[in-house]
């Protein structure tokens, strides 16, 4: 390794070396500008912001459905036509822009720049003069603006919580996405019902209003980008990609954001069974959007505004839900580690507490197979028909209207229960990049279907009746019920012949890299040069203590072999210590520009 004088001189005068940007990396485990090192506040300020913006986002869609029946008064248009702004607007938040933006330029100024454009074209919907023609593409340009929100969101929450650790942060964030459309009819439907349609669209403005100075004060989480940021900071010369690189860089975006999902959705049977499951569930919630009207209007003459009050029994089962998938997650997938197992860092960050997880009996992690985590599809996959036959049977003057908004509650538990269990049977059964390949191919699916279903709902319910219209969708839910169970015994051995999917094989021989990586933590953090000191000090004295009392000559003798013992000892070290550095850089000859020695770790050398 390079002198500490070399530092200075890096900081000082820019070097001649041009840096890859995939060569940076944090200076230890314990660097402070690493998101996962971050404090609670800060952890949980990033994650809520994130987490109110998809709820904001997801609002313009259930709150334009509230200005439906005064479009088609004040128009004179047809129902379908006026829910057709509905439709739009999720084709918009089907798009997948903003996840490859995110990792070039970086989360914060993705967020920064999609929202106010959002913002923009719902404002043109409020101030245009009604026609539809004008309407619906402002009301797409709108969702595929504000589509950066829903696609980057959980890549932020990634960035700064550990794995065994995300769990809560993870039920906000994909609670926010449903309960935006569940309350915009409550919030909505009084303002419409005392004002004009237009009333819809100066809500979902003045929510984007409200959250937009937290995103200005939102950290930035990228690793790459606060990496390079650091680095010009400290002076280094970063190379910048050619044109080679970049034309690689569009490719790959659209390999992973357009090509492959189209793909996956055709070779993957993981991705395209548990893809319709969810955009299946996910369409009958919208669909919900003109069926309660049907039923609480029409059967129970309610009015716009109190209507939308029946919303709250699905919001109350998401919340559930919510609570339940993280109490599991805590007490079945990830428990606390045993009382016997010691602190030990962890390989990405500075907390010291053991990493949640089953254990083996020498103390190790054991991976968890992805197929563990359909235990929860299946919780979800049987309260789901229960809430539909509930609504569709309990729907009549003769039952309290208590009894069908109560119907919402197990309705939104397993729906929310199913469309966790789904993102982390995806995140487990692909590498990353595939992931989000996987991923993109969910939100498309989910959003084309859930954007037909209102066109048809009311014609299906007026025809077919409250009580067999919702018994229907309780019927093909039952026919779902038995997927997990298939995937659960089948699963590993589509994994194994898949293109793109993980085997059992690999899953081991990952959990294997990671046990290592937390041993090597342990050690890294163990064998620092405050140890270095502690052992030089005892053996020192040992053999000051030697000298002082003129034993013999052997005394001497091993008085001299202890501080030899302290000079292998520190050359040990400091050969680990390289040997580490080494490992973290790709260039060997320029691992101290890449990541700069420690200032206070150079004078304890010094000390030694």
């Amino acid at each position: 390794m390079s002198s500490s004088g070399s530092v200075a001189d890096t900081k000082e005068t820019k070097n001649d070396v041009l840096i890859d940007p995939k060569d940076l990396d944090w200076d230890g485990p314990d660097d402070l500008d690493n998101p996962h090192n971050w404090p609670a506040w800060k952890k949980w300020y990033t994650t809520m912001t994130a987490a109110i913006l998809c709820l904001v986002v997801t609002m313009g869609s259930s709150l334009f459905v509230t200005g439906v029946p005064d479009l088609v008064v004040r128009y004179g248009i047809s129902q379908t036509l006026a829910l057709s702004g509905l439709t739009f607007y999720l084709l918009g938040l089907s798009t997948v822009i903003g996840a490859p933006l995110s990792e070039v330029f970086g989360r914060k100024p993705v967020y920064l720049f999609s929202l106010p454009l959002s913002m923009l074209f719902t404002m043109g919907v409020g101030l245009s003069n009604g026609h539809m023609r004008m309407i619906l593409p402002l009301r797409f340009l709108s969702g595929v603006f504000g589509s950066p929100a829903l696609s980057i969101a959980s890549g932020t929450i990634v960035d700064i919580f550990d794995i065994d650790e995300i769990s809560v942060a993870m039920a906000f964030f994909c609670t926010a996405p449903f309960l935006g459309p569940v309350i915009s009819p409550i919030i909505g439907g009084f303002a419409t019902e005392k004002e004009t349609w237009r009333w819809a669209v100066w809500i979902q403005l003045f929510a984007g209003g409200l959250i937009m100075p937290f995103i200005i004060l939102m950290p930035e989480t990228n690793k790459t980008v606060l990496l390079i940021k650091r680095a010009k900071k400290r002076n280094l010369n970063i190379k910048k990609p050619s044109k080679e690189e970049l034309r690689a860089f569009l490719k790959m975006t659209m390999t992973i954001t357009v090509f492959r999902p189209i793909k996956m959705l055709f070779v993957e049977p993981i991705v395209l069974v548990f893809s319709i499951y969810v955009a299946f569930i996910f369409a009958v919630l919208f669909g919900f959007f003109e069926a309660y009207p049907v039923i609480f209007r029409g059967v129970y003459r309610m009015s716009i505004g109190v209507s939308g009050l029946p919303f709250i029994g699905i919001g109350i089962g998401l919340w559930i839900g919510a609570v339940f998938y993280v109490w599991y997650d805590r007490r079945y997938f990830f428990p606390k580690a045993p009382a016997s197992i010691p602190d030990s860092p962890h390989p990405d960050s500075m907390r010291t507490s053991p990493t949640r997880g089953h254990r083996d009996e020498d103390g190790n992690l054991k991976p968890l197979t992805p197929e563990v985590f359909l235990n929860i599809t299946k919780i979800g996959s049987i309260a789901l028909p229960i809430g539909l036959f509930w609504l569709g049977w309990t729907a009549r003057e003769s039952v309290h209207w208590m009894a069908p908004t109560a119907a919402g509650v197990p309705f939104g538990f397993g729906l929310i229960l199913i469309f966790f269990s789904v993102i982390i049977y995806f995140s487990t059964s692909y590498p990353p990049l595939v992931v989000a390949s996987a991923m993109a191919a969910n939100n498309m699916l989910r959003y084309v279907v859930s954007c037909v279903f209102p066109l048809f709902t009311v014609q299906m319910y007026n025809n077919l009746g409250i009580d067999w219209a919702s018994s229907l969708f309780g019927f093909i839910c039952i026919a779902m019920i038995p997927i997990p169970w298939l995937f659960e015994r089948f699963g590993p051995k589509m994994r194994s012949i898949s293109q793109f999917g993980f085997s059992v094989e690999d899953m081991e021989a990952q959990a294997e890299e990671d046990n290592e990586a937390q041993h090597s933590a342990i050690i890294n953090r163990v064998v620092s040069n405050e140890e270095v000191i502690t052992h030089k000090v005892r053996y020192e004295q040992e053999g000051k203590l030697a000298k002082d009392n003129n034993i013999n000559n052997n005394s001497t003798e091993d008085a001299a072999e202890a501080l030899t013992r302290v000079t292998t000892y520190e050359t040990t070290v400091s050969n680990e210590s390289a040997e580490r550095d080494n490992d973290q850089s790709n260039t060997h000859s320029n691992s101290l520009l890449i990541q700069p020695i420690n200032e206070n770790r150079d004078e304890n050398s010094d000390k030694v």
